[in-house]
């Protein structure tokens, strides 16, 4: 697939690594590029940093919470609306809430809070997964070729502190796998990108000590950069042949 042709909706498009896919897009010539946050002023402000990428006609606003099936699907629509079909899904959306399954102090035992594991698992899954499912209907639609893209982590693997965090990209690439198998006779492929540490805000949350931890681990010896991660969405778009797989962007994550 041509990124020059590929229309594209992008969750969690107002910064980090939803931001530099908006951008690495929009250079490579995409119609139509749907931004998807959460708040208008999420959508302005990536707005303000793409202006020298696009105008603003490339651009599709699409408010809606990941979490809410009901405003994703009325965001879709939107989309489909403006940009006449959609060629590429790029799930994005995510957070981190970091913290131990179970923990002991002298203070005593603490437990992880469910809320966090729902916050988690309805954001960073849930959300991948309803999604993909609105993706391939329109793809499937409009009877063309198509391709999803989820952001998955080297976290899947599991990391101390993470038992959420990491369960929920660990279910990102079983689903990967599952969808590339059902959507391949349709000719929508499935893809996932396990991104390692990467400069972005959400990584501003993880403490000093434990970044510096990974990063000693790390053959690349520093942090990605989110453009790292967006020149992979385009490798992942044109190569017809990468489906059902996971493309590693960890810079030689070891421990």
């Amino acid at each position: 697939m041509e990124v020059s042709k590929a229309r594209a909706i992008v969750t969690g498009a107002g910064s980090g690594i939803g931001l530099a896919t908006a951008r690495a897009l929009l250079q490579g010539g995409s119609p139509a590029v749907g931004l998807l946050v959460r708040r208008q002023e999420s959508y302005d402000a990536a707005l303000a940093e793409l202006a020298e990428d696009a105008d603003a006609e490339r651009l599709v606003p699409l408010i809606a919470d990941v979490r809410d099936a009901d405003a994703l699907k009325a965001a879709f629509e939107n989309f489909m609306e403006s940009a006449g079909k959609l060629d590429v899904l790029v799930n994005n959306a995510g957070v981190l809430l970091d913290g131990a399954a179970v923990s002991f102090s002298f203070k005593g035992v603490t437990r992880y809070p469910l809320e966090s594991l729902r916050e988690t698992f309805d954001t960073n899954l849930m959300g991948s997964f309803l999604c993909a499912q609105l993706g391939a209907e329109h793809m499937l639609r409009k009877r063309s070729k198509g391709v999803i893209i989820n952001i998955s982590s080297v976290s899947r693997n599991g990391r101390p502190g993470q038992a959420a965090y990491s369960a929920s990209k660990g279910g990102i690439v079983s689903m990967t796998s599952t969808l590339a198998q059902e959507l391949a006779p349709f000719k929508i492929r499935c893809a996932a990108i396990a991104p390692g540490l990467i400069a972005t805000p959400m990584a501003e949350r993880i403490p000093e000590a434990y970044r510096k931890e990974m990063l000693s681990s790390s053959a690349a010896g520093r942090m990605g950069q989110p453009e790292e991660i967006g020149h992979g969405v385009i490798f992942c778009i044109e190569n017809d042949f990468f489906n059902g797989s996971v493309l590693e962007l960890d810079g030689g994550a070891f421990g």
